[in-house]
């Protein structure tokens, strides 16, 4: 019985129509300048099935961005030229695929049959190499389920458009787009507002695809700081977040937001003090978050390995939906690979992100520690080469900033200081590095008490 089984699980054949792949091709041959461009939009040569059908395919799609007309004659000259004619099954077989297509009405239709079909084939295909991976018993098996998670998310996130386009077939289209994102109101003009004027101005706004890094010493408020960050993207900018807490439990972090959106000093809250008129200001800020529908997720899981961030990021990104990923913090994290050293542990981590942010098409905002060299330095402000314990941050990173406060280094100094005596305090956001911007100093406010960011108050007249 088992091996009856087996048989008839050997002879099961792949996913195909071939029909519809040969109505696609006689329809391409019958109106190319209006089918096509729907086509190229949808399909690839190596969707099709059968070779000859992805010889012929790809040899029409070549004389349509030539800009040439595509019929029998034309199509069989072009094959012939290039020694593909009896691979393509010849001069009949190409009138015999016009015969079969009457109307072009229903080509999306057929379109779409081949697609589904392809994509079918590709996880048959990716099946069988998760089996593969499966045997492979030296490797840590949380290397393997990101193996094995990120090939079925390439198979539903393809790109299902043409390998390459012409400039000139999306340039009037593009314009009108980057016209629609000139700023209105003092708004960003792209990207994810921060909430800050002159940072959102200096850098468009926090782009997808971008590795942010906010980097700073211990107790500079890096945490603080990326808590402002995703507080003003969820409710003003109403994108969806994923904050990935390798430090700090979850409830800690909601009563961070609740007391940097209200304004209300969370030492008083955590001590059970909070006046009556606070804590209606706290219950109110929870209910804008729950009326904006605000999609905040949190992952307090420590010790995550940034296999486990990705897999999970990916998770969110399908159920719900993500447009930015934050991480606090960056060398909190472990590779999950072997390596010989941390820096190359921390070096695996940082192009792991970058990879993350393209793959998802999301923002990353990691937090970053910085090594003790500011401190023994008269000029203490901090400077790319402080990041800690491998350059892999500053190459990978599209921006990093640093957070400076003059306080802090006071308060090193001097032991006596007491840190709750000044409620708020001037600070520093340094742009170090921009790949696509300039770099430059941003003075905001921290509030000790509210634990949060603010922009700088303006000057009196």
């Amino acid at each position: 019985m088992e091996d009856s089984r087996v048989d008839r699980t050997n002879v099961r054949e792949l996913p195909k129509n071939i029909e519809a792949e040969q109505v696609v091709l006689g329809s391409a041959l019958l109106e190319s300048e209006t089918v096509m461009p729907v086509l190229m939009d949808r399909l690839r040569p190596e969707y099709f099935y059968e070779q000859r059908h992805r010889i012929i395919f790809r040899a029409v799609r070549d004389l349509f961005e030539e800009n040439r007309p595509c019929d029998v004659i034309l199509l069989a000259n072009r094959l012939e030229e290039t020694g593909d004619m009896s691979r393509a099954g010849g001069r009949m077989y190409l009138s015999e695929l016009l015969d079969r297509t009457t109307t072009t009405a229903s080509v999306e239709y057929y379109a779409d049959v081949v697609r589904r079909k392809a994509i079918l084939r590709a996880m048959i295909d990716v099946g069988g190499r998760i089996s593969e991976l499966g045997y492979e018993e030296d490797k840590d098996t949380r290397e393997v389920l990101n193996q094995a998670e990120s090939l079925i998310f390439d198979i539903s996130n393809q790109d299902l458009g043409s390998e390459y386009v012409l400039l000139q077939d999306f340039l009037d289209r593009h314009i009108e787009t980057l016209e629609k994102l000139k700023p209105r109101d003092g708004q960003v003009a792209s990207g994810f507002a921060t909430g800050f004027r002159l940072l959102d101005e200096l850098t468009s706004g926090l782009q997808r695809s971008d590795v942010v890094i906010i980097a700073g010493r211990p107790g500079t408020g890096k945490t603080s700081f990326l808590l402002t960050l995703a507080r003003h993207i969820a409710l003003h900018g109403a994108a969806k977040i994923g904050f990935f807490s390798l430090e700090m439990k979850k409830e800690t972090l909601l009563e961070r937001l609740l007391c940097g959106e209200g304004k209300i000093n969370m030492h008083s809250l955590r001590r059970g003090v909070l006046p009556l008129e606070h804590w209606r200001t706290l219950i109110d800020v929870a209910g804008q978050f729950r009326r904006d529908a605000v999609k905040f997720m949190v992952d307090d899981t420590p010790s995550a390995s940034i296999l486990e961030i990705r897999a999970r990021a990916r998770r969110m990104k399908s159920q719900h939906g993500l447009d930015v990923v934050m991480l606090d913090y960056l060398q909190l994290a472990e590779a999950g690979i072997r390596t010989t050293s941390r820096e190359q542990e921390v070096a695996y981590i940082s192009r792991s992100l970058k990879q993350l942010a393209r793959e998802l098409d999301v923002c990353v905002i990691a937090a970053a520690q910085l090594n003790r060299s500011p401190e023994g330095r008269t000029e203490r402000r901090p400077r790319l080469a402080d990041l800690r314990e491998s350059g892999a941050i500053e190459q990978d990173a599209d921006v990093v900033m640093f957070i400076y406060r003059e306080d802090y280094h006071q308060n090193q100094e001097d032991s006596q200081a007491d840190e709750t005596s000044v409620k708020a305090v001037e600070a520093e956001i340094i742009i170090a590095k921009q790949r696509n911007g300039p770099t430059a100093k941003v003075s905001v406010m921290f509030h000790k008490g509210w634990v949060s960011f603010y922009p700088l108050a303006p000057a009196e007249p």
